[in-house]
C-alpha cells in the first residue's frame, strides 16, 4: 500500500477488528488462554502452546483444550463456576487470536485443536512479540516464568558497584574514600555468567537456547547491548563515589544509553550509604540544640538539624531550601554547634560564603544564637592577605569565617588549597550560573561538607540545579554537558517523564524542602512573625553619613533652645534618608540601586517571595522613596506596574490600586507610604510585610502590619523590619527593645525627645560604628 491507497485504512480497520470483539467481549464466562510450555522429552525439540478456557473472574479456574473438545455439552461446570457453550466461546477466541499469529491459525484445521507445537524461532516470536499483542486483548497468555521479563533465565547485562581496592585506587588520581569499583557483567538472575561462557551462549546464535539443563532467554536486542558494552568500556575499572551514588539513585548504568535496560547492583560501604540515605524516616529524626544554643528550635527545626547532621556524618553534601522565614539561619548555627561540640579542637575552620548585603545579618544571629562561636569577618583593608593571617584567624577551634561571592577571587592562595571542615553558602542561587567565574571559583573550593542555603525550589530549575548540585557533591550529576543531554534537553524540549523520574531520584535525598503550608509545619509556626534584617551600607552610603554627622555635630554644640531642636531633628531626618538611599538626600543625584545597601537586600528577598508565588507590601515613610523603588523593582523583576499608595492620591484611586492587589491576578508587590497606608485598608493578599525604614513609634508600624495581618487572613504574614548595622537606626532599635514593656507613649513618634540628649550621648548615637559598610570591592 501507499499511504494515499483509499484502501489502506480499510485494511488496517479489519486486521484490527479481531482486538476490538476480544475488549468488547466482557460479559462471557470464559475466554481462550495460550500457555506456553518448555520442550520436554517427548516434544523433543518443540516448544507447545497449549490453549486453555480460563475463567474470568477467577483465572485460577482454567480447563485444557482437549477436555473443552471430549466433554461437548453446552454448559460445563467446574466447581462452582458454570461456562456456556465452552467449545463455541474457545473456538471463536481462537479465531479472534489466529491472525497475530500464523502457527495458531494453522491449527485451525483441525476441527478440535488442543495446542500447536512451535520450534525456537516460533516460540521466540511468541514470547517477545505476539504474546504482549494477546494479553492486551484480553486474552490469558501465560509462559514459563523464568523467561518472563522478571524471570530468572533471562541473560542481561548488569553493572555491578563495589568498595574500590588498593589497586583501584592506584589506578587513579583519587583516596579510596572517593571512589568506587565497578564491574560488566552478564547474569543470569542472582548468577553471574563469566566471559567465557557468556560467548558460548553467543555462539549458539539462538534466542532460546539450553543451558546447564535449564532454558535461557537470551534476547537479541539486549544481546547487541551486552556486546556494545563490553567492546566500548572496560570491564572494570573505577569512577567517583558521587558517580556512583548517582547510577545506583537512577539505576542508569550507562549514561550514554539512559534508556537501556541494565540492572544496576550495588555492594559495600555504597550500599549502607544508599540505605541510610534513602531511609523513609530520615527527616522525621530530631535533633535538640546543644546547651551552647542560646534560643529555642522549633520541632520542624530540630528535624532540619538533625537531616543536616545525619548528612554530614554520611559525608554528603545537602541543600536546606526551607520557604523564607523557616529558620534556615538558625538551624545551620545549631548544626555548627553540634560540629564543634563533636570536634572541640578542629582548627580547619568553617568558610560561610552570602550576599555582601546579610554579611551584617549572619553576625548578628551569631551573636545572639551562638555567642560562643569565634566569628570572623573576611572584607576590608583588615582581612588576611596571606596564608599567615589565615591560619592566625583559625587559631580558635570552630571559627566561622564569613566572607562575600564578590571577595572569594581573592587570596586563593589560600582559600583554594585549605581544605576546611565545611563551607555553607547563603542564597546559594547566587552560583546559579554554571559558566560564570563566581560559581566556577566555589565549586573548585574544597571542605569535609558542603551546605547550601536557599529559598527557592531549585529543583524547578535545571541549570541552577546542577550548579548548586556540583559544588555539594561534585560529580553526583556529571558534567553540565551530559547532564544537558540526560534531563535538560528531555524535560525542558521533551516533557520527558522517564528523565523527571530519573532527576528526582538522584537529587531528592540532598534537598530539604519545607513550606509554611505544609501541615507539620503550619502547627508549628506563630500566625505572626517578626524578624529584623540588618542591612550593611555602601561604601558611598557610609562615607557621607559620617561626613553629615561630623559636620553638624559641630554647629550642634554651638546651639541652642528651638535652633538646637531643630538641628537636631534635620540631622535625623536627613540621616534617614541616607540609610535608605542616597539620592534621597542628594536629590540630583543616581537612582542606581547599587548605591544603597537596603535596596540589594530588598531585592534578594523580593527574588525568592515571587519565586514562590507570594505578596509583599513595602512600608516607606518617605514618599520619595516609594517614587524611587517603584521604577527599580520593575526593572529587576520586568513587572509592568508597581503600585504606590502614597498620601497625594483621591479615595478612588487608592480603592482602585487595592482592589487591583486584592485581585487573584494583582501584582505581587505593593509599595505604601507609611502615614497614607498605615490604616483603614484590608490587603490581605500580602503574607509579606517590609519596613524599608523605621518609624520611632513601634505602635506606627503595628498598624501597618495589620493591613496584611487582620480578619480574613488564611497565611502566616512574616513582618521584615530593616536595619542598617552601626547607625542610628541599630541604636534606636536597641532603645526601643529596651523600652519595649513601657508604655509606647516614653517614645515620641516625632522623635523630638533626640534632642534632649546632650551633646556626648547624640555623637554615641549619630557616629558610624566600623561594621557598618561592607564593600564588595575592598
Amino acid at each position: 500500500y501507499h499511504l494515499d491507497d483509499p484502501d489502506l485504512v480499510d485494511s488496517i480497520t479489519s486486521w484490527l477488528a479481531p482486538m476490538h470483539d476480544a475488549d468488547a467481549a466482557e460479559d462471557v464466562d470464559a475466554h481462550a488462554g495460550f500457555w506456553l510450555e518448555a520442550p520436554t522429552a517427548e516434544s523433543g525439540d518443540f516448544w507447545f502452546l497449549r490453549y486453555m478456557l480460563v475463567a474470568i473472574e477467577d483465572p485460577s479456574i482454567a480447563i485444557r483444550a482437549g477436555l473443552v473438545f471430549s466433554i461437548g455439552t453446552e454448559k460445563l461446570r467446574i466447581d462452582r463456576h458454570f461456562f456456556d457453550n465452552p467449545q463455541e466461546q474457545l473456538l471463536a477466541d481462537l479465531g479472534k487470536a489466529a491472525p497475530f499469529f500464523e502457527p495458531i491459525k494453522k491449527s485451525l484445521e483441525q476441527s478440535k485443536p488442543e495446542g500447536v507445537f512451535l520450534d525456537v524461532k516460533q516460540a521466540w516470536t511468541f514470547i517477545s512479540e505476539v504474546s504482549p499483542i494477546l494479553y492486551s486483548s484480553g486474552f490469558d497468555v501465560r509462559l514459563p516464568e523464568q523467561l518472563t521479563d522478571q524471570g530468572s533465565r533471562r541473560l542481561r547485562a548488569r553493572f555491578r558497584i563495589r568498595d574500590a581496592s588498593q589497586s583501584d585506587a592506584a589506578r587513579g588520581h583519587f583516596g579510596l574514600t572517593e571512589i568506587a569499583g565497578f564491574q560488566w557483567e552478564a547474569a543470569l538472575g542472582d548468577e553471574v555468567v563469566s566471559a567465557k561462557e557468556f560467548h558460548e551462549i553467543v555462539a549458539l546464535k539462538q534466542p532460546l537456547v539450553q543451558w546447564h539443563g535449564e532454558w535461557v532467554l537470551v534476547d537479541p536486542v539486549q544481546l547487541r547491548d551486552i556486546e556494545l558494552l563490553i567492546d566500548q568500556n572496560e570491564t572494570q575499572g573505577v569512577i567517583s563515589r558521587f558517580d556512583a551514588i548517582n547510577r545506583a539513585l537512577t539505576g542508569v548504568a550507562d549514561p550514554n544509553s539512559p534508556n537501556s535496560n541494565i540492572e544496576v547492583v550495588v555492594e559495600g560501604k555504597i550500599a549502607d550509604i544508599l540505605s541510610r540515605l534513602t531511609k523513609e524516616d530520615i527527616t522525621d529524626m530530631t535533633l535538640k540544640a546543644p546547651d551552647t544554643f542560646c534560643g529555642t528550635l522549633r520541632p520542624y527545626q530540630e528535624r532540619g538539624v538533625a537531616w543536616l547532621s545525619y548528612q554530614s556524618r554520611l559525608g554528603l553534601g545537602c541543600c536546606l531550601a526551607d520557604d523564607m522565614g523557616l529558620g534556615k539561619t538558625i538551624q545551620l548555627i545549631c548544626h555548627i554547634l553540634h560540629m564543634k561540640k563533636r570536634s572541640p579542637s578542629d582548627r580547619r575552620g568553617i568558610l560561610l560564603i552570602c550576599p555582601m548585603s546579610v554579611v551584617g545579618n549572619w553576625k548578628r544571629e551569631f551573636a545572639r544564637f551562638a555567642p560562643s562561636v569565634h566569628v570572623v569577618i573576611h572584607h576590608g583593608n583588615d582581612r588576611a592577605q596571606c596564608t599567615e593571617d589565615w591560619l592566625k584567624n583559625l587559631e580558635i577551634p570552630g571559627t566561622v569565617v564569613i566572607t562575600t561571592y564578590g571577595l572569594i577571587h581573592r587570596n586563593a592562595d589560600f582559600l583554594y588549597t585549605h581544605r576546611w571542615a565545611m563551607i555553607a553558602l547563603d542564597e546559594a542561587q547566587a552560583i546559579k550560573n554554571a559558566s560564570s567565574k563566581r560559581s566556577i571559583l566555589v565549586r573548585e573550593l574544597q571542605a569535609d561538607f558542603r551546605v547550601a542555603l536557599t529559598g527557592t525550589p531549585i529543583e524547578n530549575r535545571l541549570s541552577e540545579l546542577w550548579s548548586i548540585l556540583d559544588f555539594l557533591n561534585p560529580g553526583l550529576l556529571g558534567t553540565h554537558t551530559r547532564f544537558q543531554r540526560l534531563y535538560g534537553v528531555p524535560i525542558e524540549r521533551n516533557n520527558d517523564e522517564k528523565a523527571k523520574e530519573r532527576l528526582r531520584n538522584v537529587v531528592a535525598p540532598f534537598i530539604l524542602r519545607r513550606v509554611k503550608s505544609d501541615p507539620q509545619i503550619i502547627q508549628d509556626l506563630p500566625e505572626k512573625m517578626e524578624n529584623k534584617i540588618f542591612c550593611s551600607l555602601s561604601r558611598e552610603q557610609a562615607t557621607l553619613y559620617q561626613a553629615l554627622v561630623n559636620t553638624t555635630m559641630e554647629k550642634i554644640e554651638h546651639a541652642e533652645g528651638i535652633a538646637r531642636h531643630g538641628q537636631i531633628l534635620a540631622l535625623l531626618t536627613h540621616l534617614k534618608q541616607i540609610v535608605d538611599h542616597p539620592a534621597l538626600f542628594q536629590k540630583a543625584s543616581s537612582k542606581s540601586p547599587d548605591r544603597s545597601g537596603k535596596i540589594l537586600r530588598l531585592i534578594d528577598m523580593l527574588e525568592t517571595i515571587i519565586e514562590n508565588d507570594e505578596r509583599a507590601l513595602i512600608f516607606t515613610q518617605f514618599k520619595e522613596m516609594g517614587d524611587l523603588l517603584v521604577p527599580i523593582l520593575q526593572d529587576a523583576f520586568d513587572l509592568e506596574t508597581i503600585p504606590f499608595l502614597h498620601g497625594g492620591l483621591t479615595a478612588s484611586q487608592r480603592d482602585a490600586l487595592v482592589a487591583d492587589f486584592q485581585s487573584p491576578d494583582g501584582p505581587p508587590i505593593f509599595i505604601l507610604s507609611l502615614k497614607a497606608g498605615g490604616t483603614g485598608l484590608n490587603l490581605t493578599a500580602a503574607s509579606h510585610v517590609f519596613h524599608f525604614d523605621r518609624w520611632w513609634n513601634p505602635a506606627v508600624e503595628d498598624q501597618a502590619t495589620d493591613r496584611a495581618y487582620r480578619i480574613g487572613q488564611n497565611k502566616n504574614v512574616q513582618v521584615h523590619k530593616f536595619l542598617t548595622l552601626g547607625t542610628l537606626e541599630e541604636k534606636i532599635d536597641l532603645m526601643l527593645e529596651e523600652k519595649k514593656n513601657l508604655s509606647d507613649a516614653i517614645v515620641d513618634a516625632s522623635g523630638a525627645w533626640v534632642s534632649q540628649l546632650d551633646a556626648d550621648a547624640l555623637r554615641e548615637l549619630f557616629t558610624l560604628s566600623s561594621e557598618a559598610m561592607i564593600d564588595e570591592n575592598a
